[in-house]
């Protein structure tokens, strides 16, 4: 028997250079489709933990307001409300790496801001609460 007159070798067995072309089309829409997709839940994601987080600082503050009668100036934030032991576990910074910003002057109101993804101050990413209750929402609002 030869080997190489066998009916198996003499049928073409692979793919079209056009088959190919195909696939790799069907492969780069769908990778174009899912990648703006997942960038777009991350962002989201971020942007709710980072919201989230700075709802349980804001009631930390009320915490403290009603312990101390007034907010933590802004050289004491969030040192004062880690040593008060409202808040132990308090970072600082928002899920992007940047610290919050906090200001109290008076000690008797506060904004407490994070600049969202673009890390720039007055962006519409900003996420700001004023005396516990959120007034800036950040860049993705339809939820």
């Amino acid at each position: 028997m030869d080997i190489y007159n066998l009916n198996i070798y003499k049928k073409g067995r692979g793919f079209t250079l056009v088959e190919l072309l195909v696939v790799i089309v069907v492969l780069v829409v769908l990778t174009g489709i899912t990648i703006p997709t997942y960038v777009l839940i991350i962002g989201r994601a971020r942007e709710t933990a980072t919201e989230n987080e700075m709802n349980n600082i804001a009631r930390g503050l009320e915490i403290y307001i009603t312990d101390n009668f007034t907010y933590p100036l802004e050289d004491d934030f969030p040192d004062s409300l880690k040593t008060s032991g409202i808040m132990t576990n308090i970072t600082g910074n928002d899920t992007w790496g940047n610290p919050y910003q906090y200001t109290s002057s008076s000690g008797n109101n506060y904004i407490l801001k994070s600049y969202g993804i673009n890390k720039i101050d007055g962006g519409n990413d900003d996420i700001v609460f004023t005396n516990g209750k959120m007034t800036e929402n950040g860049a993705y609002p339809n939820r």
